[in-house]
């Protein structure tokens, strides 16, 4: 069966990722913290050592299918924030090419490193690019729980990395949980969580996002309860959520103050 025609974008002529209105509010809060990190840290850090890592880059572009908008993706949104270097990865060939070009423009060019790649197997190459004693924003948003918990431990240790991460508890672990189950550390759920994973006490989805956080914070992060991000598609069902975590206090207060307000600006109560 032929490989379905990429989406292409109106405004450029390059390839899109399709996607649907809620990615709204996910670059809502991507964009939020871009901000806030790179204005506290920015002042505070040495020069060339403040970093943004996108393990899932795409084209740089998505367009929203209901409604025919064609937005800026993760990549092309933290270029607009005050980071002194960029490592874009993307296993998709024709996808990162497409993000390539439109940074062709950007003043920020030349502090953009491009890898081409799945990010579970190309991260040495990622760690390579890292500033020793820099800060660093990991945003990594696959389209399935597809990296892996050992991905997320070798691109942190002894590293400062604050993360921000998409788990498609909804679209994936509920979806897939009993069949992950009977697969058990080689399925895509054990190797999301690392390996060794006491199988019997997972009862639930909902256990196997505990067992994952408890794992993070075994890396030395602290993490903001009760204030995961929700997304939802337009049916109003659970997609996915974004999970932040920090190693130092400063980041959980930044993204407290971040998730004060949703995206449409009202107070939340958590």
């Amino acid at each position: 069966m032929p490989k379905p025609a990429p989406a292409i974008s109106q405004i450029d002529g390059l390839n899109v990722r399709p996607s649907g209105p809620w990615i709204k509010k996910k670059y809502h809060y991507l964009k939020s913290y871009c901000d806030i990190f790179t204005r506290a840290m920015g002042k505070m850090w040495a020069p060339s050592a403040l970093t943004f890592i996108d393990l899932f880059s795409g084209p740089g572009r998505c367009l929203i299918k209901q409604t025919g908008e064609d937005l800026e993706g993760s990549s092309l949104i933290a270029l607009q924030y005050g980071f002194s270097d960029y490592i874009f990865v993307e296993q998709d060939r024709a996808a990162l090419n497409a993000l390539k070009t439109r940074c062709q423009n950007s003043p920020k060019r030349k502090n953009i490193s491009f890898i081409q790649g799945d990010c579970n197997l190309v991260i040495d190459q990622v760690i390579e690019q890292l500033h020793p004693q820099g800060l660093t924003l990991a945003f990594i948003d696959p389209a399935k729980i597809n990296i892996k918990f050992e991905t997320v431990k070798r691109l942190t240790e002894d590293r400062r990395v604050d993360l921000l991460i998409n788990i498609m508890d909804g679209m994936d672990i509920k979806r897939n949980f009993v069949r992950y189950k009977k697969q058990g550390n080689r399925s895509r759920l054990g190797e999301f969580l690392g390996g060794n994973v006491p199988w019997a006490k997972l009862r639930k989805p909902s256990d196997a996002v505990d067992l994952y956080k408890d794992r993070i914070k075994d890396l030395g992060y602290k993490t903001v309860e009760f204030k995961d991000i929700p997304v939802y598609n337009t049916r109003q069902a659970p997609m996915y959520f974004l999970f932040f975590a920090s190693k130092h206090d400063r980041g959980t207060v930044f993204w407290k103050k971040i998730t004060v307000k949703d995206d449409q600006g009202q107070i939340e109560f958590l």
